[in-house]
């Protein structure tokens, strides 16, 4: 699990991703770039057809220009990972702190999201209706879900996040907002967040071999994921040095890459050079 414990409030802690491979469906954008409110899970959105830092920025914006955020977690993409954004989230004062390189668990929060909220799009988008752009799509997808009753928090993040009536009943039947209820109900969803984070962790540790590496130890890491290796590459490449210790989980490893944010994994990814792995045993015939 990660070292980052349950945001206790708004804009504590956000993550930001994005989902690509869109397109063809009355649009010429091929990105859905994702930016998630640890605290209230309220979700923001932008479509473009690049994941340049300047879309990032662009995302950001819509909290910065009113809220102040204290940590942004993200995965290593490049637009992420530039000197451009960068450079604006330091101008802003956002601490950026990249997830475990191929380790999508890291940011688990935005990957269930984006799993449902593909799903989603993709039932809207195959109905036998009027045909509507992706983009519309997504859209309407996340307001609905920032909308609903959160399985975690027990409160739609919309409600958390601005108090606002998110239930079925008409405009006029709804009541207005009590401040002080909305209070208790925010420090009732924060409970809940630690109850299912401290259950989580601890499914997670007890399926969890103990292993720890020590720094200045040379290991293996995985040669990217089966999603993205060609079939002849090898499973593994190095060995390279640990460098410094993140977490109990989370190491960074100098791999010669000039950008050390880059040289940060999970600790699923590692190998002791002394468990005997050489040139000859690193195909797949030993890891598959």
């Amino acid at each position: 699990m990660s070292h980052l414990g349950p945001a206790t409030k708004p804009f504590q802690i956000m993550s930001i991703d994005t989902i690509g491979g869109f397109g063809g469906q009355r649009s010429t954008k091929k990105y859905l770039h994702l930016l998630v409110d640890h605290f209230t899970r309220f979700a923001f959105i932008l479509t473009s057809k690049t994941q340049s830092a300047a879309d990032f920025i662009k995302l950001v914006n819509k909290v910065l220009e009113t809220e102040k955020i204290d940590i942004l977690l993200a995965d290593q993409y490049s637009g992420l990972n530039s000197k451009e954004f960068k450079e604006f989230l330091t101008d802003n004062d956002v601490q950026l702190i990249f997830t475990a390189v191929d380790t999508p668990f890291s940011n688990g929060l935005n990957e269930r999201l984006n799993q449902t909220l593909v799903n989603k799009m993709r039932c809207k988008i195959n109905e036998k209706k009027e045909k509507k752009s992706w983009t519309s799509v997504a859209r309407e997808c996340i307001d609905k879900y920032n909308e609903t009753e959160h399985s975690v928090t027990g409160f739609a993040p919309e409600y958390l996040l601005e108090g606002k009536d998110t239930s079925i009943l008409p405009q006029e039947l709804r009541q207005p907002t009590n401040i002080d209820r909305w209070i208790k109900d925010r420090e009732e969803a924060l409970e809940r967040t630690i109850r299912s984070h401290t259950y989580n962790k601890k499914i997670f540790d007890k399926g969890r071999k103990h292993i720890e590496f020590n720094i200045g130890e040379l290991v293996y890491i995985e040669n990217g994921n089966k999603m993205n290796r060609n079939k002849m590459d090898n499973l593994r490449i190095g060995p390279f040095e640990i460098t410094g210790k993140i977490s109990n989980t989370i190491y960074k490893i100098n791999t010669g890459r000039t950008r050390k944010e880059t040289g940060i994994y999970h600790i699923t990814k590692l190998i002791r050079m002394e468990e005997g792995i050489n040139s000859e045993s690193l195909g797949e015939e030993y890891y598959e």
